[in-house]
Order: C-alpha cells, then sequence, then structure tokens
C-alpha cells in the first residue's frame, strides 16, 4: 500500500491568549532542560517532520532566551521546516498596507537572521487576508499561502474549492494556495488529549487525498498536564503507513487548479475571515480605535514606536479579553481509563495592550516603569525592542 503524506504545519505563537508572558518566558528558561527545548526534542527523538510557523515575535524570544533551541532547529533540518511568518501575529483586516508590509518585512528579517532556511509561503495569522495583501505578497515573490475551511462559516466553505488552487488577488494578483484538512486539528488534540492517535491515523489513511495538510497550534500541548509526554505518545502511535513531508518538497508537485478554470460558484479571492470573535462584546473598541489612530501617522512615528507598535497590533490582546476561556476533558493519564475537566484560561493580555498603548501615547510614568519594569511583559518588550533594533542597523 503507497503511504499517505502528511505536512504537519504548526502555529507558534508566543503571544496566544491562553499563553501568560510570565508562563512563556518561563517556559524558555533552563536551556537544554527547559520546557521549550524538550518539546522540540520530541520531534527529534521520533524523527518527526513538521513545518514551524514560528512568528518573528516569538523567534526573537527564542533567540534572545533560549537560543539552543534555536541551534536545535538549525542542526535537524531533517525535521523542522521553517515557514513565512510575520513578526506579530496580528489582525490582517485591520492592517494599512503600509501596516501590513513593515510587519512583514521584519517577520522575513528575523527568519532569515536566525534561520539557515525558510520556505516562502505565507502562513497568515487568524486566517485572515485582503486581496490588496495578496497582491503586496505577490510583489514580494511570495511563492504561496494557505486557507482553513475550519475557520469558515458552511456557507463560505461550500464555496472554497476541493483542491490547492492559484487565489486571485488585487489588480489580478494572485498566489497558490493550500487548503488544509480542517478534521486533522480536532483529531490532534483529540490525540494529545487522550494519549492515542487514533482519530489522526484514521483521518489521513481515510481521506482520497494522497497527500494531506493540517494546520494546529503548536501551543496546544502547553496547556494540559505533561503536555510533552502526551505528544511523544501521540507522535509514537502514528501509523506507519503514514509519511512525513515538508512543505518545500511537496508543494512543487501539487496541480494548483488555475484561477479561471474554477466553477462560477467557486470563491476565486480569499474570502474575508468573520471578525465576530474578537469583536465578541466590543470590550475592545477603545483600543481598536486609538491603534487605528497611531497607524495613520505610521510615517511620523519613532523606530521605537513603531517597535512597541508591533506589539499593540497583537490578534490575541483581544482574544483574551473577548473570547471564553475553552474547556474540555482530557483523560488523566495513559493507563487511566477516567477523565477530567480541564479548563484553558485565557491570559490577562489585555493588560499589556494598555501598556503598549500608554508607551506609545508618550506617557511619562510608563516611559520610567518601562526601564526598570521587572515583570515578564516588561522583560519581554525590552528584549524584543532591542532585537529589532539590531535588524535594523
Amino acid at each position: 500500500m503507497k503511504k499517505k503524506r502528511i505536512v504537519d504545519v504548526v502555529n507558534l505563537n508566543a503571544d496566544a491568549s491562553c499563553l501568560s508572558s510570565a508562563k512563556w518566558l518561563n517556559m524558555l528558561n533552563g536551556g537544554v532542560e527547559s520546557y521549550f527545548f524538550q518539546w522540540l526534542s520530541v520531534y527529534v527523538k521520533t524523527n518527526k517532520k513538521i513545518a514551524l510557523g514560528i512568528t518573528g515575535a516569538t523567534a526573537a524570544d527564542i533567540a534572545i532566551h533560549n537560543p539552543e533551541s534555536i541551534q536545535l532547529i538549525n542542526n535537524n533540518p531533517n525535521v523542522f521546516e521553517i515557514i513565512l511568518r510575520p513578526f506579530s501575529h496580528d489582525i490582517a483586516l485591520l492592517r494599512s498596507a503600509l501596516g501590513f508590509e513593515y510587519n512583514l518585512e521584519f517577520g522575513k528579517k528575523t527568519l532569515s537572521k536566525l534561520f539557515k532556511h525558510y520556505t516562502n509561503y505565507f502562513l497568515p495569522p487568524e486566517f485572515m487576508l485582503t486581496n490588496e495583501q495578496i497582491l503586496i505578497l505577490t510583489g514580494q515573490k511570495v511563492e504561496g499561502t494557505f486557507i482553513n475551511p475550519a475557520r469558515f462559516k458552511d456557507d463560505i466553505v461550500k464555496r472554497l474549492p476541493k483542491k490547492a488552487y492559484v487565489v486571485r488577488g488585487l489588480l489580478n494578483s494572485s498566489l497558490n494556495c493550500i487548503i488544509f484538512n480542517g478534521k486533522l486539528t480536532h483529531a490532534f488534540l483529540n490525540g494529545i488529549h487522550h494519549f492515542n492517535a487514533r482519530q489522526w491515523n484514521q483521518a489521513i489513511l481515510e481521506t482520497k487525498d494522497q497527500t494531506s495538510f493540517c494546520w494546529r497550534d503548536g501551543e496546544s500541548s502547553f496547556f494540559v498536564p505533561d503536555g510533552n509526554v502526551r505528544e511523544l505518545k501521540w507522535l509514537n502511535a502514528e501509523d506507519k503507513k503514514i509519511e512525513r513531508c515538508f512543505l518545500r518538497d511537496t508543494a512543487p508537485d501539487l496541480n494548483f487548479e488555475v484561477n479561471d478554470q474554477l466553477i462560477e460558484s467557486n470563491y476565486h479571492y480569499y474570502p474575508i475571515h468573520s471578525f465576530t470573535a474578537w469583536m465578541k462584546e466590543f470590550r475592545m473598541m477603545g483600543y481598536l480605535k486609538k491603534i487605528d489612530q497611531i497607524e495613520t501617522g505610521f510615517n511620523k512615528l519613532s523606530q521605537d514606536h513603531k517597535f512597541i507598535w508591533l506589539q499593540a497590533i497583537n490578534s490575541d490582546i483581544l482574544s483574551a479579553i473577548e473570547k471564553d476561556s475553552p474547556v474540555i476533558r482530557i483523560k488523566v493519564g495513559q493507563s487511566k481509563a477516567a477523565t477530567m475537566q480541564h479548563t484553558i484560561w485565557r491570559s490577562e493580555r489585555g493588560i499589556e495592550g494598555e501598556y503598549y498603548l500608554q508607551l506609545l501615547e508618550n506617557n511619562k510614568a510608563a516611559m520610567a516603569y518601562r526601564k526598570v519594569g521587572t515583570d515578564a511583559a516588561s522583560i519581554k518588550l525590552n528584549g524584543r525592542v532591542r532585537f529589532l533594533k539590531q535588524l535594523s542597523k
């Protein structure tokens, strides 16, 4: 039987709404003994390929606080592939062309500085992408992007092409677009929550596609007890008839359906993602208004303020406030049938957003605090700004 192939694309975002800055920095503490290094090591030990979609901000944190992990990735090119991300995990629907380009520019600079190679396919945060941004990506010679039908409502899903296609953007621009199998995200979560890979194996082996593409959050196992043990168990239980592949080796063989040959009811352009979840109760209206005002005068901002702005546009500042905390059921242990309810609490990321705004508005107290603050948010912010300044030299 011919093996089924899987390209496992992992979104890695240190600013995830359920991951507090203090917990994240603690995960990086300890060199090769750190939690994060050990998480990466699970893939090295099992020799399981993954495509890491690391935002520039996340990569900067790792380089500053756990350079051993950067070295581990670079030393294992047979295991880790890096794909293109912006610096900040932002909400692209809100960005001006200038803001989007600036975020992308420093994402590219970060990946180029830290890693030996990255694959030139853009993984959009939250699967939000506008037609103007497709034009920008095309102009910067980006090869392709992705869409995840599981993130859109049923009426949109019905109109999406069923296989990889060429998506059109503004002014007749276009990009190759790979479609993720949304079922695989849930299958992965079932695997780490219940110490097995049955649903994962079944979803891949039973699909008619020879190659499947999975999208998932790399932080998922960080939020459950014994996360690294669970991920190792899931990987070890992966069926031997499944072959893990890199995107860079798979994409050239895909037959991207030409846009003009799509049926009339198909979406020829990238569908606009719903913004409801990020503005559920409109608690962040004032914050978004201020960010918009700041971005309107973007060219007038100092370099330092532009770098702080990159932190302020993070999508999870909104998510942490507007979204409910996920409640899941997980298996208690590998050999026990018992399960328990587990709440993954949203972090208080909103306070960081307010802090950034105070700095952008030149609040003297905030600026003085930034110089002496020893809290995780200040450590993370100052480290990233120093990193960005090094990239600008």
